[in-house]
């Protein structure tokens, strides 16, 4: 978690993610939401704080100490809640949020279960987004893989139609600038060095990985950060 310290958010784009929820949900205090994969728990309390809506994160990693410290120093304690659960099989009944969100980990917690699993959630009519890897172009080369992220990823158009083939009607897709991952990456590489200053034999798994594809030029010729908006049919 070091590399991510003093970072908000731990994907790129997900400020501007959680602002055009803010812009297209129409959320009030009556408004149930569901984030899939919180991570530091940001975009809830964010949207809580803006919205005075209920907030109920689900990830199978436990943070649920961290984000809650974080609800109570936000002072949205009695609006957001954490839990310990698989993005796939949420631990929710059907049909009660009105929102769900999954910020940069549909791919990871696997793409067409998240997605079904937060459209059974949902009510009629309730609204998602989701934002994710998306290739630029309809291959694969086997240098641009990274360990831990599914290689098996869509381009913008092929992600809609998975969003659609869920039980979805597509309100926006659009792919992020190159600008968000380098605004990114910035304050990790600030990071990594500071850590490598102490520790020189600290290793950095696939944020290094991550970060030698896209220092080659190979980052930005094949993949970009998709973010969609769907409502439930």
């Amino acid at each position: 978690m070091a590399i991510y310290a003093g970072q908000d958010f731990f994907t790129p784009g997900a400020a501007e993610t959680v602002d055009l929820i803010s812009r297209t949900f129409g959320l009030d205090e009556r408004s149930r939401v569901l984030e899939v994969a919180y991570g530091s728990g940001e975009g809830a309390c964010r949207l809580a704080e803006r919205h005075g809506c209920s907030v109920l994160g689900v990830d199978i990693h436990p943070l649920v100490k961290f984000t809650a410290r974080k609800t109570a120093v936000r002072v949205v304690r009695d609006r957001v809640a954490f839990a310990i659960g698989d993005g796939g099989e949420l631990p929710v009944r059907d049909g009660v949020f009105d929102a769900a969100i999954c910020i940069g980990a549909p791919s990871i917690v696997g793409t067409e279960r998240c997605l079904a699993a937060m459209r059974r959630a949902l009510r009629a009519g309730g609204m998602i987004a989701v934002s994710d890897w998306v290739w630029c172009e309809g291959k694969v080369p086997a240098e641009a893989v990274i360990e831990g992220i599914d290689p098996r990823l869509l381009t913008l158009d092929a992600y809609a139609d998975l969003i659609r083939a869920a039980g979805f009607e597509i309100v926006s897709a659009e792919a992020l600038p190159r600008s968000a991952w380098d605004d990114y990456y910035e304050p990790i590489r600030a990071n990594i060095a500071a850590i490598r200053a102490e520790h020189p034999d600290w290793s950095k798994g696939q944020i290094g990985d991550e970060l030698r594809i896209w220092d080659s030029g190979l980052g930005p010729a094949w993949w970009v950060y998709g973010v969609f908006v769907a409502r439930a049919v």
